[in-house]
């Protein structure tokens, strides 16, 4: 499937699913992967508020695409809470991770 077949799909299902978290994280990992940093940011979040529990790495890449925007008071709090969702769920290593990028992050 070419990468704007799956796109159109990931945007249709989102579309047809507004409260289904995953059609939300499918289209954001699209959309990060196309550097649609605005477009990825508004999914992610989306997925977080609608996901039940772990969503650290969501948040990561939520930072990552604030980052990118020049949102960094978001990038630092979708950070944050990734930290704290990735701890809450024993993801050390993800926790760390996001911790250095937090501690990167200009102030």
């Amino acid at each position: 499937m070419s990468h704007e077949a799956r796109l159109a799909k990931f945007k249709d299902m989102a579309a047809r699913f507004p409260d289904d978290p995953r059609a939300r994280y499918f289209l954001a990992h699209e959309l990060f992967r196309i550097e649609d940093w605005a477009g990825a940011a508004e999914q992610y979040d989306a997925y977080w508020r609608l996901a039940p529990g772990d969503e650290g790495a969501a948040l990561k890449n939520l930072g990552l695409c604030y980052e990118r925007l020049s949102r960094n008071g978001d990038a630092a709090d979708a950070y944050r809470r990734g930290i704290e969702r990735a701890l809450a769920h024993g993801h050390e290593g993800l926790a760390s991770e996001i911790r250095f990028l937090l501690g990167e992050l200009p102030s």
